[in-house]
């Protein structure tokens, strides 16, 4: 039996890992934290009453590393890259569900994401978790960087194009449209119901940070560099991605050779 834990339980990505986790054969889930709410995760949740008897605490990296295995990092962005080396040294496995790890880079991740790396050296031992593509990678990894929500959409949509007709492209256009849950949990003006209800906007044009996330794995399956143009918009719903992909190709192409 695996021992999991979870930080960062009260934000909508922990939540989504606990149900996950709560259903898993093989896992048992024994430490639960965050770093703003405390108590009892089926008054966290509600959804979920019945089901754990779990309480969440403040988070204590020691007492995670004490309690579990594997430990999920549900923290906003720049947060988990205080805890991963920690956790590593001591033996455990981690899964981050923030972006801290997903970029190779530590000056692309200071541009997009306005800090320095504190773990630089710690890029490159990351494995990307997008099991369609790295899943024999992941099975051995120490330390998974969870993809973006953006990104896996992008990625598995433009793998089949990218991977083997990359010299047929001329250029890649993805208009993205994702629900609210996707800006996390906290309470911000601009996402508020009044705001959202009945509107439709585009955000973030041409600085979005999962730009350089969809332009560097791309690059990885492809024949030559990915430079895409990514927009994204706020839906007035709850949940879920739709991203419409447009590709212009150099020469025409018959449906029978897009297959």
């Amino acid at each position: 039996m695996i021992r999991a834990g979870i930080a960062g339980i009260s934000g909508y990505s922990g939540k989504v890992a606990l149900d996950i986790l709560l259903r898993h054969p093989d896992v048992r889930v024994t430490y639960a934290a965050a770093n703003n709410t405390t108590g009892p995760l089926e008054d966290i949740w509600p959804s979920l009453r019945g089901r754990t008897k779990l309480v969440c605490e403040k988070f204590d990296v020691n007492k995670a590393i004490a309690a579990c295995d594997v430990v999920f990092l549900a923290l906003p962005h720049t947060e988990s890259m205080n805890f991963v080396g920690k956790l590593l040294k001591a033996g455990k496995r981690v899964i981050d569900l923030s972006a801290d790890y997903r970029l190779n880079k530590a000056s692309v991740y200071k541009t997009w994401y306005g800090l320095e790396h504190k773990e630089p050296k710690l890029l490159s031992k990351a494995v990307y978790g997008l099991p369609e593509l790295f899943r024999e990678k992941i099975k051995k990894a120490d330390l998974i960087a969870n993809p973006g929500c953006y990104p896996t959409a992008a990625i598995l949509g433009l793998t089949p194009l990218v991977a083997t007709g990359a010299d047929e492209i001329d250029s890649i256009i993805i208009d993205a449209k994702s629900g609210v849950s996707g800006a996390g949990r906290k309470i911000v003006s601009n996402l508020m119901f009044i705001e959202v209800n009945e509107n439709f906007k585009a955000y973030k044009v041409m600085e979005h940070q999962h730009t350089p996330e969809i332009n560097q794995y791309l690059s990885k399956i492809s024949s030559k560099p990915v430079d895409v143009v990514f927009v994204p918009h706020l839906l007035p719903n709850s949940h879920g991605i739709l991203e419409t992909i447009y590709v212009r190709l150099k020469s025409p192409m018959t449906l029978s050779q897009v297959h």
